[in-house]
């Protein structure tokens, strides 16, 4: 099925893999809007083989987010974590990472891909990725069988809300169509769950990582740093 990418481009039919990446403007973020549009531009200039992938740009207002609008509806006040950078870290820039499984079952509903993969929307601002590793890795994640994501520590860490569980690393998610929707149901479920049980809102690793504990399946690969290795750990291994 053919259609509009949200961005004024076309996709073709039924590629094997669909590349997402979001966009949700937060005024006063510490990285400003310009240079976010910048690297989403970098992104998008990426030349993907077509019959390998197809890139889909999606872009939302805050208030349109999902979890915005489920907040919202409650009419309470929630915390939100802050670790150490309270500017960052606002309520607004937690919101916008919890609306990725949204963008990707957007995409889900209107392209006929078996695979989709998350890709940060600024995800070029890491040390060493090039179009060719990023190209590398497509070819490689585009049969993948399980929701694969790379990360930083092992399963012996030890965390809480207030800061950032590296487990997973958060800017690359490779999902099979057959296990998106389970995935958004479990991540929307564990974010209502926390914020209902009076936890702080916080941010969508640690939500991850709390489902990998609850035994959902998650393939974690690494140890990854904060750059392209978060691509070339990555083997091309499709699981059972």
């Amino acid at each position: 099925m053919a259609g509009d990418n949200g961005c004024g481009g076309r996709v073709e039919a039924h590629p094997m893999l669909c590349v997402v990446t979001g966009f949700v403007p937060i005024p006063d973020h510490p990285r400003p809007e310009a240079e976010y549009r910048k690297l989403g531009e970098r992104l998008a200039a990426v030349v993907v083989p077509p019959n390998v992938a197809a890139l889909i740009q999606l872009e939302t207002n805050l208030t349109d987010c999902w979890l915005y609008k489920w907040m919202e509806w409650q009419g309470q006040e929630f915390r939100h974590s802050v670790s150490d950078n309270p500017r960052k870290n606002t309520s607004a820039y937690l919101i916008a990472q919890s609306q990725k499984i949204e963008f990707l079952s957007e995409a889900a509903r209107h392209y006929e891909a078996d695979v989709f993969m998350w890709l940060d929307w600024g995800i070029f601002h890491l040390r060493g990725l090039t179009d060719e590793i990023l190209i590398d890795f497509f070819w490689r994640a585009k049969h993948e069988r399980v929701i694969t994501m790379p990360g930083c520590w092992d399963k012996n860490y030890t965390y809480t809300d207030d800061h950032p569980c590296w487990r997973f690393a958060g800017g690359v998610w490779i999902v099979p169509r057959k296990w998106l929707f389970e995935l958004e149901a479990a991540m929307k479920t564990e974010y209502i769950r926390g914020l209902k049980e009076g936890r702080p809102l916080t941010w969508e690793v640690n939500v991850l990582s709390r489902l990998e504990r609850q035994g959902f399946p998650l393939w974690w690969y690494g140890p990854c740093d904060h750059d392209a290795s978060l691509f070339t750990v990555y083997k091309g291994t499709v699981h059972a």
